[in-house]
């Protein structure tokens, strides 16, 4: 191998090394960690039959964070609460390294990711706080839950209600708030799927209107060779 074949070899490498460490900037990395709650809550909803967006408002509830981009409040998947206003990471290993200090210290009560989850009142729920943070396991962790409610409490609205607390003065609150943002999430949902029907109606609209174009360009075709064949034979008849 040349002196130069091995410069830029050894640049080459440099250079992937490099663009791996970039890896993708902290706002593609947050629209990513937004959109683990969601799938992750949308799939248990169905997987439990839980109404649409009910566990989705909850997530809300318990972890939401504005986010600039989509201009609203998104559950957190890193998210860590205490004894007080939930604290939010900026990645999984942060939010665990977060809990293991407050266990260092000898606290329980702490609640993780983005149902929150309570460790202390839900011991045997995952094995491992990397299980506990990771968006799958959480959600379908609080989807059981609430579903097992629901079957308990025979009403989803009982179910929402103690999905928080079994304590009347702070369940009452909570259901409130979850209901004001499931109101707004089924409008919104309702208001997305007007858009999408629009839209595929326009595309619908659009490709009837080629299907004539293109029809009424064959009539016109249909009728220039009829033309031109009634003009054949006539000269071929003289």
């Amino acid at each position: 191998m040349s002196s130069a074949t091995q410069i830029w070899s050894i640049w080459f490498a440099a250079a992937l090394m490099t663009v791996a460490a970039w890896g993708p900037p902290a706002s593609a990395k947050a629209a990513i960690s937004t959109d683990l709650c969601e799938r992750s809550v949308f799939h248990e909803e169905r997987a439990q039959r839980i109404p649409a967006r009910l566990l989705h408002a909850i997530s809300i509830a318990e972890s939401g964070r504005w986010n600039k981009a989509r201009k609203e409040n998104t559950a957190w998947p890193w998210t860590v609460t205490s004894g007080g206003k939930g604290q939010y990471y900026p990645t999984k290993i942060a939010a665990i390294r977060a809990v293991q200090r407050l266990q260092r210290q000898g606290v329980r009560n702490i609640d993780v990711g983005c149902m929150q989850v309570n460790l202390r009142y839900h011991p045997k729920a995952f094995q491992s706080l990397d299980e506990a943070f990771d968006p799958t396991a959480n959600a379908r962790y609080a989807g059981r839950f609430l579903t097992k409610l629901h079957q308990e409490k025979r009403s989803w609205v009982q179910a929402v209600k103690h999905y928080h607390s079994a304590t009347r003065s702070l369940h009452m609150r909570y259901r409130a708030k979850v209901y004001k943002i499931w109101r707004a999430e089924r409008r919104k949902a309702r208001d997305e799927r007007n858009v999408k029907q629009r839209e595929n109606r326009r595309r619908n609209a659009a490709r009837y209107s080629r299907a004539d174009r293109i029809l009424a360009q064959n009539s016109v075709s249909a009728k220039r060779l009829d033309w031109l064949d009634r003009t054949t034979r006539r000269l071929l008849d003289k």
